[in-house]
């Protein structure tokens, strides 16, 4: 109110030298235009806070981890740092945007900045909407949400690393729809992949692209999610994706005549303290034989894998305390069985591909957006040589 009167006595005394240096305005007629101005500084004032400030969203999520590999090198990692921002043009049209800064520090072949999301997101009805730009694959559990506080252990399943590879960001567009209560669904056709960039042990994952990605090859893609109403707790999931790995990052071809298909199912439920979930996929790539004549990187016809995770909440009510009303402790383990030359095809046999992981560990959850987190690996594959490994971490989620 001061700032306000402040203004207002500012005004009058600007404006009574004119008064007084001719007739005109009498002092009633002042006040009047005073007001007029007064309301168009409010008007303004108001218009910069529902233009800018309201409709502008802002938050991210992070993690910090220590591995310790037996007998191996030990290390400290600022794994990711993830910084999100929207905006809300009008009523039901958003633009979501994640960008990722990885390991701290990017230089030629270490860390990494990225644009993981950047997509326009219009409603077109109270239970669907179109998406343009750049996505996330819709492809199993971890890719599509990977906070660090929506899971447990400190890294990611390797399993999402090669065979789902994670975070798979596609350029294009798609529509989601919620098609009943119990049912959910998205499809979209998007960029392809790089085949240039598979390999015998990594999979498909060097076929991601992150700069201007090709879309002269496209690829289709899509989800559907039931929640039964009369089972609560239960999400049982499909995805696919089907595409030309003939694409070249910045666009072009890569000149090899070669298909990717992926098919998925996964399931999460939870019942009471207990938590359970499974995820399985298969890798198809068709002309992997052309692939290895052109580039030589022996990669496998079939890809296949799963993941199966328990977890227990263990923390009883009465050790809440006020502060800390929402803390959570949970135990788990996680077993996982993938090969990234499940059949061979035209490639030479690599040792290293199929591979067997098991974690288990902790997460102490101080709020719902912040964790720490501690586990074990036991890692296995035919070469004899990987090294089991202890992690320690923390993950946040900033809304």
């Amino acid at each position: 109110m001061f700032f306000s009167n402040s203004i207002r006595a500012a005004l009058l005394l600007s404006l009574t030298p004119a008064v007084f240096a001719q007739e005109g305005p009498t002092t009633a007629q002042l006040e009047r235009q005073i007001q007029v101005l007064f309301d168009e500084i409010n008007d303004l004032k108001s218009a910069d806070s529902s233009t800018n400030g309201d409709h502008f969203s802002f938050g991210g999520y992070g993690e910090y981890h220590a591995n310790l590999p037996k007998g191996g090198d030990k290390f400290a990692d600022p794994h990711r740092f993830v910084f999100y921002m929207g905006y809300e043009f009008a009523d039901g049209i958003f633009l979501h945007s994640e960008t990722e800064l990885e390991h701290g520090f990017v230089a030629e072949d270490n860390g990494e900045i990225s644009l993981e999301q950047l997509y326009l997101d219009i409603e077109t009805s109270p239970t669907g909407g179109l998406q343009i730009g750049r996505m996330l694959a819709p492809l199993g559990i971890v890719n599509s949400r990977h906070e660090p506080t929506v899971m447990n252990g400190v890294e990611r399943p390797n399993f999402s690393k090669y065979i789902l590879p994670s975070t798979w960001s596609l350029d294009g567009f798609g529509y989601r729809s919620q098609l009943s209560d119990d049912l959910s669904a998205s499809l979209y056709v998007t960029g392809g992949m790089d085949g240039s960039g598979f390999s015998a042990k990594d999979g498909i994952r060097g076929g991601r692209m992150n700069e201007r990605p090709g879309i002269d090859n496209p690829a289709v893609s899509g989800r559907l999610d039931w929640r039964p109403q009369g089972l609560e707790g239960l999400r049982v999931g499909g995805s696919f994706f089907s595409g030309s790995a003939n694409n070249s990052n910045q666009g072009g071809d890569i000149g090899v005549d070669a298909h990717v298909d992926i098919i998925s199912l996964d399931f999460e439920f939870s019942k009471g303290d207990f938590d359970l979930r499974y995820v399985f996929a298969e890798d198809s790539i068709t002309g992997a034989g052309a692939l290895n004549d052109m580039f030589g990187k022996h990669v496998g016809e079939k890809m296949a894998g799963y993941y199966i995770e328990g977890a227990y909440h263990l923390l009883p009510d009465a050790w809440r305390s006020d502060r800390l009303q929402d803390s959570d402790l949970v135990a788990f383990i996680r077993y996982e069985d993938f090969d990234t030359q499940d059949e061979l095809g035209s490639a030479t046999l690599d040792l290293g591909s199929a591979r067997e992981e098991t974690t288990m560990g902790l997460g102490y959850w101080l709020t719902p957006d912040l964790v720490i987190k501690a586990d074990y690996q036991l890692l296995d594959d035919d070469t004899g040589t990987r090294n089991n490994q202890l992690n320690f971490g923390i993950g946040w989620t900033l809304r």
